[in-house]
Parts: structure tokens; sequence; C-alpha cells
């Protein structure tokens, strides 16, 4: 499965973007300027899905205007795909 596009979902009264892209599925907070990556789940791990999902979000929330980045990771692995991706880690 892959998106281009993210479609808008309620979390706990909050409006995310949710992102498909293969096996994996991403959460995306979105600002005036800026769009901020709270989590990413991939059901195949090391097949560079989440890699290919930053990317194609970061390209298209930057194409916007906004500031891109991501949540504290959680995990060494997430910490490598957001600076293999250029994505900013906030603190």
């Amino acid at each position: 499965m892959k998106s281009t596009e993210p479609k808008k979902i309620n979390v706990m009264g909050m409006t995310l973007d949710e992102w498909l892209h293969q096996s994996c599925t991403a959460h995306v907070a979105v600002g005036e300027d800026w769009a901020t990556v709270y989590d990413i789940k991939s059901e195949q791990e090391g097949q560079g899905h989440a890699t290919g999902l930053l990317l194609t979000m970061k390209s298209y929330y930057e194409k916007q205007g906004k500031r891109f980045g991501g949540s504290v990771a959680l995990n060494e692995r997430m910490a490598r795909i957001y600076k293999k991706c250029g994505v900013k880690e906030y603190h």
C-alpha cells in the first residue's frame, strides 16, 4: 500500500494526519507553519519502509512551507532513521 496524501483522523480530541506507506503507518500533528511526526509503526522492520515514508512526509510538508520534525526518538533505530532522512528530533 502506498499513500501520497494523508487522511485526517481524530485521536483523543486532536486532529492528526495519518499516513500509510507499504507496511508503515505514521501520525503527524500539523500547525500553521510546522508538522511533527508523533509515531511510525512498521510491520516489516528493516525493509526501508519507514525511511521512505519519512522522506515522503518531509517533502510534502516542506513544500507547504512547514518546518518538519519528529518527536523524541524512543529507540536507536528511530534516531538513526531521523538522522538519515535529515529530520530534526525535538527534545
